[in-house]
């Protein structure tokens, strides 16, 4: 473990109960400390040995005094925004105490409030960086109309004192834009790395796994057309039935793992994905077959009326919406649905374009959810009404493969907590429509 790690687990406590933005967080915590604390020190030494005025240094010492201990606080209060806070006060009222003891806005300490909104962004939260861009500018305002009104601010610095702290500054303010800077460029370098290096991994993962299924997949194949054959003279309904299912599903599986190669070439330029007339009964007809164990299971009823849109195409990719669009909501919605409810497919059509909705009864997606539901990088996974499990990539794939097809998403959602006796979620597919021949 590297030295700084050492510090911050003896600060902070064993890194292995904080996630990794977290540590991160305490790592760039503590090199501001660490970065910050001579300047405040230097500071109040200044003050003692260039000015007469007692309360000025002892003042200093207290502010730099919290700002070099606030790690400690963690210990007591566990709060990761406490600390952070509270060296930023420090600070503050430290750039405060300077400018009233050296001359108000005439003086060259204000300039330290721009630093304030440099440490916030690299350190705290987007919030905590608006807020610290938003106290400099009002204590900046607040010395501007004092000065407009008459009042004056003396200087105490002696004159060698005055340009000890304008070298302080430019000092500083250098040697503070080097680290952070250098720190910046250290880690976006490293993210770069590891984003390279998970590409790698992903790509590599989806040739074997194209690779290694196609095999297997051949086989059942075969088998299951050889015992096709030997049931002609012996015919068994339900036999049959089960190998067609099992057909359909293989057959399924092997333009899956042929949209995974595609999905490749696309991203890394080499094709566009087929577009072509789709036709939705057919799509809505084969992931009702699909899925009509799940549906039996619990009980759930599929409403789509065949006839109603017997005259439907879009244009887009058969396979995409079969699978990654439209059978990942349909899951979902069979997922999040308990026992006896409905889910609902109808298709509204504009003049040039056609609009898929999927309306279930779900338990509803929460609104902080909501926000990051496609992202790639989010945690979006839960456990379904049947105890089914996810692995939280399903809609972000949707919104790839909507998006490769030209087309829109939008969803709404109520959940149950929030009104239970209307919830459940909405999900909109927007495509260009198609001319039926």
């Amino acid at each position: 473990m590297m030295l700084r790690d050492k510090l911050i687990a003896l600060l902070f406590g064993d890194l292995k109960n904080f996630s990794d933005q977290e540590v991160s967080h305490f790592r760039l915590y503590l090199l501001t400390v660490l970065l910050t604390a001579p300047l405040l020190w230097t500071h109040v030494l200044a003050a003692y040995v260039f000015t007469d005025i007692p309360a000025f240094y002892q003042l200093g010492i207290v502010c730099a005094t919290i700002h070099l201990l606030s790690p400690l606080l963690y210990k007591v209060f566990r709060s990761f925004s406490l600390i952070f806070h509270a060296i930023m006060f420090a600070g503050f009222s430290h750039i405060v105490l300077w400018t009233h003891y050296t001359g108000g806005i005439y003086s060259v300490q204000p300039i330290w409030f721009t630093v304030l909104p440099l440490i916030a962004g690299v350190v705290g939260t987007r919030r905590d960086f608006i807020v610290w861009c938003v106290i400099p500018v009002v204590a900046t305002l607040y010395y501007f109309v004092l000065n407009l009104n008459g009042f004056v601010f003396t200087n105490h610095l002696s004159q060698t004192g005055d340009i000890a702290a304008r070298v302080f500054i430019m000092m500083g303010l250098i040697f503070l834009n080097t680290v952070y800077m250098f720190v910046f460029l250290t880690e976006r370098d490293r993210f770069n790395k590891a984003i390279f290096e998970k590409s790698e991994q992903i790509n590599t993962l989806l040739t074997l796994v194209g690779h290694d299924i196609s095999n297997p997949l051949t086989v059942i194949n075969l088998s299951q057309k050889k015992l096709f054959k030997l049931l002609e003279d012996n015919s068994d309904e339900e036999i049959e039935k089960c190998l067609a299912r099992i057909n359909s599903c293989t057959t399924g599986i092997g333009n899956i793992l042929a949209q995974i190669r595609d999905l490749q070439s696309i991203k890394q330029g080499k094709v566009e994905l087929k577009f072509e007339k789709v036709y939705i009964n057919d799509v809505v007809d084969y992931l009702s077959k699909v899925f009509e164990s799940k549906l039996q299971e619990k009980e759930i009823i599929l409403n789509y009326d065949f006839k109603k849109y017997q005259n439907v195409y879009v244009m887009g990719n058969a396979t995409a919406l079969k699978y990654q669009i439209l059978g990942n909501l349909l899951s979902n919605a069979i997922k999040f649905s308990e026992r006896g409810k409905e889910i609902k497919i109808t298709l509204e059509e504009t003049i040039d374009g056609v609009h898929i909705h999927l309306v279930d009864e779900g338990v509803g997606i929460d609104e902080t959810l909501l926000d990051i539901l496609f992202e790639s990088n989010a945690i979006t996974s839960r456990q379904g009404t049947g105890g089914e499990k996810g692995t939280g990539f399903g809609m972000s794939i949707v919104k790839t493969f909507v998006e490769l097809s030209h087309g829109t998403i939008a969803v709404k959602s109520r959940t149950k907590n929030d009104s239970p006796d209307n919830h459940g979620t909405h999900f909109q597919l927007s495509f260009k429509k198609a001319l039926f021949s």
